[in-house]
């Protein structure tokens, strides 16, 4: 992907308002939750996608979505990814780190597997927390997403979060999840056995 100097100069903004409500905030935080179903959807394949992700997949999760680029590929906590995408019109480069659930200032449910997605700061500091809960359910897969931004964070930039992830969901389980499966192996693998494969997806 081509990234212009106007551009970086959007991305880098974005940074800065996200640190000012972070300081503003004095550790204070307000969140929502977003609850997503999916029938016949297998948590197995959302996993495995979520260490292999490329540049094409990543773009069918939303038309906001611009880019991707991977600085940590690895199978567990600390990848980092950097998330090229649109928001409330302006360009935002998240650089995005999977974290361990105890990072999350609300505690995971305790049913399925809890993943943590957070956009970090230059230093690594986190600038909002996205809890995503994973559990297979009688009929098909349950995502719970819960947002956790300092308090000073604008109602109209969480609503536009809180909507961007109902949208993006849908793109990730049923269009960017089966195109990579199909793409890495040349058919739909059978879900349990995606687990011993790994990180095999180069970046």
């Amino acid at each position: 992907m081509e990234i212009s100097v106007s551009d970086w100069l959007q991305a880098a903004n974005h940074e800065v308002e996200l640190r000012r409500w972070r300081e503003e905030s004095g550790g204070k935080t307000k969140h929502f939750v977003a609850e997503h179903l999916f029938p016949n959807a297998s948590s197995a394949m959302v996993f495995w996608y979520l260490t292999n992700f490329d540049q094409a997949s990543y773009l069918m999760w939303h038309p906001a979505h611009i880019g991707l680029q991977w600085e940590n590929k690895i199978a567990g906590p600390g990848a980092t990814h950097i998330a090229w995408e649109k928001m409330l019109g302006k360009l935002a480069a998240y650089r995005i780190r999977l974290d361990t659930p105890d990072k999350s200032p609300i505690p995971p449910k305790g049913r399925g597997i809890a993943v943590m997605l957070n956009p970090i700061d230059t230093e690594g500091e986190i600038l909002f927390y996205i809890l995503n809960e994973i559990e297979q359910t009688e009929g098909g897969m349950k995502v719970t997403c819960t947002f956790t931004f300092p308090a000073a964070t604008p109602d109209e930039f969480m609503e536009a979060h809180r909507r961007h992830n109902i949208e993006e969901l849908q793109g990730l389980v049923n269009d960017a999840v089966p195109y990579l499966i199909r793409k890495t192996f040349g058919y739909m693998i059978e879900p349990e056995k995606l687990a011993a494969y790994g990180l095999i997806v180069p970046a």
